[in-house]
């Protein structure tokens, strides 16, 4: 995969991490089998045991035929949680370099809210270019769409157009959240109770308390391939950037697959220290020319739900 290519998605560091690495170099790295899959987990609104709490309940965690029967129970399948992060008519403006050359650029925003199957949805976009002068020899234009339940934020929808110098692709995975299924390309994979797309993932972490040294662990699925991804909480840092000077929080997210980053390097991202967590800085470091990082320039802060209310 092209560095130039990373420059531009890494707009999203999700996305960064898991979209680029399965769709160009899939052959190369050891995902997850789909039929691995770690027991759902339960809904904190429910009393309901759930299957982590049934097997912890046991020495030796076998699975049983009770254990079974309760998992394949979604009775407790649906959460709500308290999102003070971002809402309705956010809009994030970011400037891409490679090195210290400018790349082009990239917009983050939720346009809206809309209905999906009966479930209220953010729809999330995310839009990537390179500029004039890098597009004469990489163009790039990348667009993906997330649909986020608003009280749950976990996806219902993703949907990507990729564009990458001569590679084109366009790909749709349905969620079926109750069920725990990924539907893409006609075929029907098992994951995770909640599971996030790779876009999704971002704001997810957004709404999570950050406190350094306490890992964050989120479900992850794309491209068929179910990822559980850590985000390492590093330290807390002030930096400059175009839009502004903002007190931080670094993360770093890291798949748990072996071998993932061998060609990659990390990624580091600064999130504002505030309710908002608002990425402001992305980072990777590229070898002899240094890096290749996303600059907020301008933002926009959306409603939150119940703030005018």
């Amino acid at each position: 995969m092209s560095r130039i290519s990373r420059a531009m998605i890494i707009i999203s560091f999700f996305a960064a991490v898991a979209i680029p690495y399965q769709e160009i170099c899939s052959e190369d790295r050891e995902g997850i089998d789909s039929t691995d899959i770690r027991l759902p987990r339960q809904n904190p609104a429910s009393d309901q045991k759930s299957p982590h709490e049934y097997l912890k309940a046991h020495e030796n965690g076998a699975v049983t035929e009770e254990y079974i029967e309760i998992a394949s129970d979604s009775s407790w399948w649906y959460r709500r949680l308290d999102n003070r992060a971002f809402g309705v008519g956010e809009k994030l403006e970011f400037s891409v370099k490679y090195g210290k050359l400018p790349a082009g650029g990239a917009v983050m925003e939720i346009p809206g809210i809309i209905e999906l199957d009966g479930h209220d949805c953010y729809e999330i976009v995310s839009i990537a270019h390179s500029n004039d002068v890098v597009s004469l020899f990489y163009k790039v234009r990348d667009t993906v769409r997330t649909f986020v339940d608003v009280d749950g934020i976990f996806p219902h929808k993703f949907w990507k157009k990729l564009h990458e110098g001569n590679y084109k692709t366009e790909k749709t995975t349905i969620f079926d959240q109750k069920n725990h299924y990924a539907i893409i390309d006609g075929d029907t994979i098992p994951t995770y109770t909640f599971v996030q797309d790779a876009f999704s993932s971002l704001y997810y972490i957004r709404t999570q308390e950050l406190i350094p040294g306490q890992d964050i662990f989120v479900d992850n699925h794309t491209s068929k391939k179910n990822f559980p991804l850590i985000l390492k909480v590093l330290e807390k840092e002030r930096v400059k950037v175009p839009a502004g000077e903002f007190d931080c929080v670094v993360v770093e997210p890291v798949m748990r697959a072996e071998g993932i980053f061998k060609a990659k390097g990390r990624i580091r991202v600064w999130l504002t220290d505030d309710q908002y967590k608002i990425p402001v800085l992305m980072k990777t470091e590229v070898f002899f020319l240094g890096s290749i990082s996303a600059q907020l320039k301008e933002f926009k802060r959306g409603q939150l739900e119940g703030e005018f209310e």
